[in-house]
């Protein structure tokens, strides 16, 4: 039984640290375990990560990743994604289905980067019919091709939420938009004069 008189860590678990240089029955005693010669056994900085010993590193050797497209942004979800199936099967006729009421009902959860990401519905029924589809408000981002056509042909309103164009910055958009405001105001006072 434990007591505070015999409390220890557990056999094993503990290590002495390696006495290197302190004579050869130590077990590291001459080179520490250095080897005998070389860069890599001097005192002071040791070789930087990445160096090849002077000939062209691997890093240098590959070519460059080009343009958003070849791999920046790989692996980064666009969208929230939710399946017909699970719309057809929380929601009743006339509810509106958002972004906001399928995470209250916590048919998906996002966390973390996912939460600022858009909402995007799938086709895909699983073991349901088209008919177990109701008549429904669906507000989204994104419709696949084939949620689209079943959402419509159950008689469902799409509404396709705005989004900023793909690879434009927030701040860029809104330049934009100012810029289109201005030439459309002066398009207009030109129409008016002549």
């Amino acid at each position: 039984r434990f007591r505070l008189h015999n409390l220890a860590p557990q056999p094993g678990s503990r290590h002495k640290n390696k006495r290197k240089g302190r004579g050869h029955s130590a077990g590291q005693g001459g080179s520490c375990g250095f080897g005998m010669r070389g860069q890599k056994s001097r005192a002071g900085p040791k070789v930087r990560p990445g160096f090849e010993g002077g000939q062209m590193p691997l890093y240098r050797r590959l070519p460059k990743l080009k343009g958003i497209a070849g791999g920046m942004r790989a692996g980064v979800p666009k969208y929230v994604a939710v399946n017909i199936r699970d719309i057809a099967t929380h929601f009743n006729d006339g509810e509106e289905v958002s972004l906001e009421t399928l995470t209250s009902k916590r048919i998906i959860n996002p966390s973390g980067k996912e939460k600022k990401l858009p909402l995007k519905v799938l086709g895909d029924l699983g073991d349901l019919q088209d008919s177990s589809i109701k008549k429904l408000s669906i507000k989204a981002r994104s419709f696949s091709a084939s949620a689209k056509v079943k959402l419509e042909a159950a008689g469902c309103t799409l509404i396709t939420l705005p989004g900023r164009k793909k690879w434009v910055s927030a701040s860029v958009s809104k330049n934009i938009k100012r810029a289109e405001e201005y030439f459309a105001k002066k398009k207009g006072l030109v129409t008016s004069e002549t």
